[in-house]
């Protein structure tokens, strides 16, 4: 047994250190903020301007992820915010890339297109990178930041709020970023029409985010995706279009962060111990990635 589990901390070390040549920043742990998509490819946005702009789930994030970071440091933990893609040629997203220091992954990738994890080749998912940059830090936690959206236009009905979770380790940090908003945000300032945010445990392979949330489970890490704001509902977009809404949303999802932190101290954490065992969130489960050629990713099924 003790030999098995030194030829696994010898193969991760293995692939941290050849990690470093493709990820920026020291492999140390820290808590992770993902900066979802990108300024070319930004993801869900208002149909229309609200109060004077069109908001976007990647300029938002740009924009306010300081905010959050600035609640999990405050309370003595590192946190470090990336974007999967490059630092946009714009004066705006140059000063907000600053402030929060943001780590550029410079994944050069077009919308959709799935790719495999550097550190687990069977997770197959766009923006994957993200997900490998949390296990390269070692992170705590990893909480992918993202808006929602639902069908075209301004839409008013069938909008649940949610914060996905990996399955092994996700559901209390999840839960707690949940509780935070609903406690802050939700139908306090910002009108959900009395509902509250809710968890969703997300792992099937080709699901929406549950590459990234396999990937950090695989490593032992919990994590979870910002779902809970949509940029087609009107109420929810006048909320995040003043400054001041904004900061105090971000600063919500950070204070979730730390109650998680605060409380779970100590947890032992599920981790993938087979690489090899395939399950639901391998690539090929899916009838759609049967149909795919994905360069480098593992085929276990």
């Amino acid at each position: 047994m003790i030999q098995r589990l030194s030829v696994l901390v010898l193969g991760l070390l293995v692939l941290l250190l050849a990690a470093c040549q493709q990820f920026p920043g020291p492999a140390t742990p820290a808590v992770v903020l993902d900066i979802g998509h990108t300024a070319e490819f930004p993801g869900a946005r208002t149909p229309g301007k609200v109060n004077g702009k069109r908001l976007s789930e990647c300029e938002f994030w740009y924009e306010y992820s300081y905010y959050t970071k600035k609640v999990v440091e405050a309370a003595g933990y590192s946190c470090v915010v990336c974007n999967r893609g490059y630092l946009p040629d714009d004066e705006r997203y140059e000063a907000w890339a600053e402030r929060a220091d943001v780590q550029q992954l410079e994944k050069r990738e077009k919308p959709g297109r799935r790719y495999p994890s550097y550190y687990y080749p069977d997770r197959v998912a766009a923006g994957i990178i993200s997900a490998d940059y949390a296990v390269y830090r070692q992170a705590p936690a990893m909480v992918f930041l993202h808006h929602n959206s639902n069908g075209n236009g301004w839409r008013r009905y069938r909008q649940d709020s949610i914060i996905l979770a990996n399955r092994h380790n996700g559901v209390p940090l999840a839960q707690a970023i949940a509780d935070s908003l609903n406690s802050r945000c939700l139908n306090h300032g910002m009108p959900n029409k009395g509902k509250k945010c809710k968890v969703e445990v997300r792992y099937r392979d080709a699901s929406r985010g549950g590459g990234w949330l396999n990937v950090c489970d695989d490593a032992g890490i919990p994590a979870a995706i910002i779902e809970a704001a949509f940029l087609n509902n009107r109420q929810h977009a006048r909320y995040l279009a003043d400054p001041e809404n904004a900061r105090r949303y971000a600063e919500a999802v950070g204070h979730g962060i730390v109650h998680y932190l605060r409380t779970q101290s100590g947890t032992v954490h599920h981790r993938r111990h087979n690489v090899n065992e395939p399950d639901e969130g391998s690539f090929g489960y899916a009838r759609e990635s049967r149909r795919l050629d994905v360069p480098g990713a593992k085929l276990l099924l």
